[in-house]
């Protein structure tokens, strides 16, 4: 069982009439991993989520939760989170009374429930407030709490639909360290977002969604390194004695090195579009030089030049 997928997505797709809001998904994410759901909004991120997650019946395709088919609905659900277009807590009711009643709606019996609600309310940092009443809270803090109500139950896989969505940089900045602290609980997630720095930061993989349709999945490095096989970098070496013209001249005649251009006495930057063999190469000519090398790093594509390479000539919203 150890090798089935956490969440397994075959052909899913769902019509409207003639619309079909989306076409032939099909998205794995494996156990332990952390799955970025990534596209502008009206892509048909939220559509995918719900026909996951059960709230709404595709048109066709189907879904394994930890192997089990979604159709068989209280059994796949069993042991997943879920967050799907971020429903507002009760605002008369305390955080205690919120996970009170989730957890009564899990069968969990009073003391399991006091330690779970601890152990979540710690983990998204408002313990402080379990006595307070939810209409106090800013948007940020509400989050947390129904971030807390998808970690009741102490899920194996977590699903949460732009959790960030309308917070302020500090609300937004919460969630994350939040969601990024999850992973030393051995739990998968899949966490649907317009924000490219929230994929970057959290997840270790990414399918892009666009107009209903995958344009592309996979490992966020491996995917970064298919467009950055085509593009330039920059690779920028620091030196502890002043460049030499000598050394200079040796770097820019290196193979893969299309330019150049010196930053002070003790930096330079090359752009290069080269293999990695030949940049070893440069890496070796630049250590060999005795000017003690004292960084040599590379900055080339990001998930950013992934998502606009693929979305070239589209609206981004």
């Amino acid at each position: 069982m150890n090798g089935t997928p956490a969440i397994e997505a075959v052909g899913l797709t769902k019509m409207y009439g003639n619309f079909a809001a989306i076409s032939d998904v099909n998205l794995t994410v494996k156990r332990g991993e952390f799955m970025g759901l990534l596209g502008p909004n009206g892509a048909g991120k939220s559509t995918t989520l719900k026909a996951i997650t059960g709230l709404l019946m595709p048109t066709s395709g189907s879904v394994r939760i930890a192997g089990i088919d979604i159709k068989d609905h209280r059994h796949a659900m069993e042991h997943v989170g879920c967050v799907i277009e971020t429903p507002e807590p009760y605002p008369d009711f305390t955080p205690a009374e919120i996970l009170d009643y989730v957890g009564r709606i899990y069968g969990l019996d009073s003391r399991e429930i006091a330690i779970r609600s601890r152990d979540v309310l710690e983990t998204v940092r408002m313990w402080d407030w379990r006595n307070k009443k939810v209409g106090e809270f800013s948007k940020g803090m509400r989050q947390r709490i129904v971030l807390a109500q998808a970690l009741l139950p102490n899920p194996d896989t977590i699903i949460l639909d732009e959790p960030t969505s309308g917070l302020d940089p500090r609300g937004m900045i919460e969630i994350r360290r939040t969601l990024a602290e999850l992973k030393h609980r051995d739990v998968s997630l899949l966490i649907s977002t317009h924000i490219l720095s929230e994929v970057s930061e959290i997840c270790g993989s990414v399918s892009m969604i666009r107009d209903g349709h995958v344009i592309a999945s996979g490992d966020v490095s491996t995917l970064i390194h298919r467009i950055g096989a085509s593009n330039s970098v920059t690779l920028e070496i620091r030196t502890l004695k002043p460049l030499t013209p000598q050394v200079i001249s040796d770097l820019e005649h290196c193979q893969g090195v299309t330019g150049s251009e010196k930053m002070g006495e003790y930096m330079i930057k090359l752009e290069f579009t080269g293999t990695s063999e030949e940049q070893a190469l440069v890496n070796e000519v630049a250590f060999r030089s005795g000017l003690g090398v004292l960084a040599l790093n590379e900055k080339g594509a990001n998930l950013e030049d992934l998502y606009m390479e693929l979305t070239k000539g589209d609206e981004i919203q």
